[in-house]
C-alpha cells in the first residue's frame, strides 16, 4: 500500500505543471509506430503518456530495477486496457531487448543513480535503431537544495563527457526546465 502511494506521488510530481511534462513530450517528437524505452519508469506517468503518442502500432518498454514499480504499472495497464506497454526489469547485467529495435530511450531523473554510466550507455546503444536517440533529463547542481546536498544531479560537462565516451553526440539541448538538463543524443555517425 505504501508503494502504491509512493508511485502515485511520483506520477503526480511528474505531471505537475511546474515540471512541464507536456513540453517535454512535445520536444521528443513522438509519433505512431515508434518504440520507446522509458528507463527508470517509476510510477509510469511518462510510460502512459508515451503509449498514447505512439499509438496501437507503437510499443513502450517500461524499464525499472524496482519490481514493485513494474507491478504498479502492470496493474494500471491491465485496468486501463493499455495494449502497447511491456514491463522490463533491468538488472546489473543490463537489459534484454531485441537489438536495433528502439527509436528512443528516455531517462528522467535517473542518470545520477547509474553506476559506470559510459559503459551503461554503450550497452544500451545496441538496442537502438540506426537513427535512434537517447533523451536525458537530470538535475543540475544547485547549492542549497536536496539534489545538491545528496548528489542527485549530473553536471552538464559530466553528462556530455559520459555520452561522448559511450559513442553518442549531442543532437539537441533544451533549457525550458528549471534546474534540470534536458539533452537528446544520437550515435556517432
Amino acid at each position: 500500500m505504501l508503494n502504491g502511494f509512493r508511485f502515485k506521488m511520483l506520477n503526480q510530481e511528474a505531471s505537475s505543471p511546474k515540471n512541464k511534462s507536456s513540453e517535454i513530450i512535445e520536444h521528443l517528437n513522438l509519433h505512431d509506430e515508434m518504440v520507446v524505452g522509458d528507463i527508470g519508469s517509476g510510477g509510469g506517468y511518462f510510460t502512459y503518456e508515451f503509449s498514447r503518442k505512439v499509438g496501437s502500432e507503437g510499443h513502450l518498454y517500461a524499464i525499472d530495477t524496482d519490481e514493485k514499480a513494474l507491478d504498479f504499472i502492470k496493474t494500471h495497464i491491465i485496468t486501463e486496457d493499455i495494449q502497447n506497454v511491456e514491463t522490463i526489469r533491468a538488472n546489473l547485467d543490463g537489459l534484454d531487448l531485441p537489438e536495433k529495435s528502439v527509436d528512443l530511450f528516455f531517462l528522467r531523473n535517473v542518470l545520477h543513480h547509474i553506476p559506470n554510466q559510459a559503459e551503461y550507455f554503450k550497452g544500451i546503444g545496441k538496442f537502438l535503431k540506426d537513427n535512434g536517440k537517447i533523451a536525458i533529463i537530470d538535475y543540475n547542481k544547485r547549492k542549497l537544495s536536496f539534489t545538491g546536498l545528496f548528489g542527485h544531479y549530473t553536471p552538464e560537462i559530466v553528462l556530455l563527457d559520459v555520452m561522448k565516451q559511450a559513442g553518442f553526440s549531442l543532437l539537441e539541448k533544451y533549457d525550458f526546465l528549471p534546474d534540470q538538463l534536458f539533452m537528446v543524443f544520437e550515435k556517432w555517425p
